[in-house]
């Protein structure tokens, strides 16, 4: 006889096999699904498999509770949606806004401090004053759809404080924006344009503004359609056990020795 029993997030397949006069049970390991955006090298598919220095942070930490993890990357807004409407369990790495933390469960810990950059190519000129000011009236700029850059910077765009605002669904399209010249600036993570400028061999041809506009913390969120503050809890608890014990800084270190 087969029982199948499906809670509304973290899945578990329950068989129950009898024989005879003899019961027996095999529980298959719990996933939980997380969606995510291509955003390396926090999270990236160019290799193969889902990859990137989030996602070991973030599976090892549901190992340690005893969960598979089942990642799917996806456009951003499209990750969004499935984790508002229960459709996926969990979404990383994400800042946190007011409107998100309608639908959104956000960790405690911070999962990544993420500096916020310009990148542009070398016959572009933004000052550190323009950048401290805010005063981007003169500048296009590429970002990607339903993307926070941190809240002073959402802010400058939603307020349309630049010449023209390019909303495109992929890094790498912001990136060849910049070389053609139809875009003058891009908004990127620090981390996230080296590892892209590096896979795209375009050194040389743009370069990041050494001037950080904000430093944001990130997080993973989870569903609150599917009420999942007790598994929010658990993760925070084993996140910060592992920043304690330093294997939280060891995964990062042996992603970047890789």
């Amino acid at each position: 006889m087969l029982s199948l029993c499906r809670r509304p997030v973290v899945r578990v397949l329950l068989v129950i096999l009898l024989l005879g006069m003899t019961g027996l049970v095999h529980a298959a390991t719990a996933t939980v699904r997380l969606v995510s955006l291509e955003y390396p090298p926090y999270i990236q598919t160019s290799d193969g498999p889902v990859d990137g220095v989030a996602v070991r942070v973030v599976s090892r930490t549901f190992a340690k509770l005893g969960y598979d993890v089942e990642i799917e990357v996806l456009p951003w807004a499209r990750a969004l949606y499935q984790v508002r409407t229960g459709l996926a369990d969990g979404i990383f790495t994400i800042f946190k806004t007011s409107e998100r933390e309608a639908f959104l469960d956000y960790s405690e810990q911070i999962l990544f401090q993420q500096g916020i950059r310009f990148v542009h190519r070398p016959d572009v000129s933004i000052s550190e004053d323009a950048i401290q000011s805010f005063n981007f009236s003169a500048y296009s700029v590429c970002v990607i759809n339903q993307v926070s850059y941190g809240s002073r910077m959402d802010a400058a765009l939603a307020q349309n404080q630049f010449d023209q605002v390019f909303r495109l669904t992929r890094a790498p399209q912001c990136l060849r924006m910049l070389e053609s010249g139809r875009s003058r600036l891009w908004l990127s993570n620090h981390f996230g344009a080296r590892a892209l400028i590096s896979q795209l061999n375009m050194k040389g041809i743009v370069e990041i503004n050494p001037h950080p506009i904000e430093d944001t913390p990130s997080y993973i969120a989870f569903s609150k359609v599917q009420g999942l503050s007790a598994l929010r809890d658990q993760f925070d608890h084993a996140l910060a056990d592992m920043k304690a014990t330093g294997e939280y800084q060891a995964i990062i270190d042996d992603f970047f020795n890789d």
